[in-house]
Parts: C-alpha cells; structure tokens; sequence
C-alpha cells in the first residue's frame, strides 16, 4: 500500500513522518540537555569545586558529543524524505525502528557514562552502529521502489554517491568498535570524521545540482 501526500492526507504520510521526525529529535535533544546541571554545593571547597566541574565537563562532552551524531543523523532521514514522493507500510516500519534508535541514544550515553565510558562507549556505539544500518537500510529500500522514489534517483551517479553517504555512520561505528576492542582509549572521536565526510560528499553528490536544473 503506498500513499501519496496529493492522494491521501491520513494518519501516516510523507508529511506526518517529518513531523514525527522532527518531534522525536527535538524530544531527545530536551532530554539531552536537562542532564546538564550545575552541581550543588560546588563551591564548598576546591578540591569540591574541581570534582564538579570535572564532571560537567563530561556531560557537557556527552552531550556535545551526541548532538552532532543526531545532527548527522537528521541530515540523513531528511535527505532520504527529500528524495521520495511517497511513502508504504514497509518505509514507516523502517522509519519507526530508526526514531527507536534515536529515543534509546542519550540512555546508551548514560550507561556509557556511569561505566567510565563517556565518549561512545560500547552500549553507544552498539546503538549508533545500528542507527547508521537502519538509515541505510531506510534508504537502499526507498531508492528500490520506483513509487517511492523521486526521479532524481534514477541518475546512477547520485545514487551511487548517496550509497556512500549512508555507509559513514555505520562504518564509524564499526572501527570505533573495533579500536575499543583493541583497547583504544576516545575511540568514539572517530564519529568526529562523519560530518567532515558527509559535508565533502552532499557537496559533490550532484543532488542539489539537479534539483536546480530538472
């Protein structure tokens, strides 16, 4: 069953998911930020006053950290909704399991945190490697359907441009993972080289180039 924004304005549309998406971003990234707070008592004395301050700037890097993996994360859902005019039953299934993802990432962080793995640690990097495969996933699927898909995706350079955007979190997470195992410590700055990769990559997709002239 696939439905059109122009044929059907239900409960479930393309339009209704970007909300949703848009929602449940702006719900976790609240969250995020109400883990932020300033220690009580901290001014008691200095060796207090540098404890606290040692661990608010761990939360404070937790959340840095986790904002820009959903910032990127965003980028590449709405990219996928950009290019489709029109959704089914099998994308909002797929849309749904990729938004679970993003609830349970501040939790990952947390359990992270409380086990002295502050910057993506294992339970983190096990939740952003499979955010990245069900964003991928999300998109292999819409660009497999020719109901779904925007004509722009016909062109195979972009699609095979696209393809490679949608690997870089998954395969961050990946050698972030495997750098843990090693006994690396940090390994989650790796997910520093996603928006660096994906900014160079949507810049010469040729996507935006052809939304200009088609």
């Amino acid at each position: 069953m696939t439905m059109r924004d122009s044929e059907l304005e239900g409960p479930v549309n393309k339009t209704n998911i970007e909300r949703i998406t848009n929602a449940l971003f702006a719900f976790t990234m609240t969250l995020l930020i109400r883990n932020l707070t300033v220690p009580a008592g901290m001014w008691e004395s200095e060796e207090v006053l540098f404890a606290s301050l040692g661990q608010f700037l761990v939360d404070l890097t937790i959340y840095l950290f986790v904002f820009l993996v959903l910032a990127v994360t965003w980028v590449l859902l709405f990219r996928v909704y950009r290019n489709i005019v029109a959704v089914d039953l099998g994308f909002v299934a797929r849309v749904f399991v990729a938004l679970l993802l993003v609830v349970f990432l501040p939790i990952t962080s947390q359990i992270d945190a409380a086990i002295d793995a502050p910057i993506a640690g294992v339970f983190s990097q096990l939740n952003l490697g499979l955010l990245g495969v069900t964003t991928w996933a999300l998109f292999r699927y819409a660009a497999a359907r020719p109901a779904l898909r925007d004509p722009r995706l016909t062109d195979h350079h972009v699609t095979r441009m696209l393809r490679r955007e949608y690997i870089v979190l998954p395969v961050s997470s990946a050698v972030a993972l495997i750098l843990s195992a090693a006994g690396v410590d940090l390994a989650g700055v790796v997910y520093l080289v996603a928006p660096v990769a994906l900014w160079w990559m949507i810049e010469h997709d040729g996507l935006d180039r052809n939304s200009l002239t088609g």
